[in-house]
């Protein structure tokens, strides 16, 4: 992946190749390309340290080494949350957003969870093309309202989300 001297994603960025490239669970190795990723999103890297450990985090990495997309689940018993959904600029637009959601949502659900829920402040219509619904941040079961994401990393106007697996 390019880089700049402070460490974030730098030009140039490689073409998407088509078809999606395989969607596989990132390692630590990957751990700093995802975290450079969700920076130049402007989204939190607090807690994916633990979600790469426990395989929960999805990448899809072009041809040439580059990680285009990742989605993150944090899972609680029966209910997941989805975080971390990013996808580089030139990859947008060609369904991968949508794919990676759809396999973190299907690993979560393997993993015996039933319910989802997420923060946006900027991809509500995104989520919301996908089936989530716009939900009181104060309904979150109380492991979802505990987590990093709703405690800390998100601010307080960040929409919350749900849906059933």
């Amino acid at each position: 992946m390019n880089r700049s001297d402070d460490g974030t994603l730098a030009p140039p960025f490689p073409p998407v190749a088509a078809p999606i490239p395989p969607l596989v669970p990132a390692g630590a190795s990957d751990l700093a390309d995802v975290e450079a990723l969700l920076r130049a999103a402007g989204l939190t890297i607090d807690g994916l340290g633990a979600c790469v450990a426990d395989r929960s985090v999805v990448i899809c990495r072009e041809h040439g080494g580059c990680i285009l997309g990742v989605a993150a689940t944090e899972r609680f018993g029966t209910t997941a949350l989805l975080r971390s959904v990013a996808v580089l600029e030139p990859a947008r637009g060609r369904g991968l957003g949508r794919a990676l959601v759809s396999r973190a949502l299907a690993d979560a659900r393997a993993g015996g969870a039933r319910e989802a829920w997420l923060l946006t402040e900027t991809a509500e219509t995104f989520f919301a093309g996908l089936g989530w619904e716009r939900a009181d941040r104060s309904e979150a079961p109380a492991e979802i309202a505990a987590s990093v994401e709703f405690a800390s990393a998100c601010p307080a106007s960040a929409i919350a989300m749900r849906r059933t697996l």
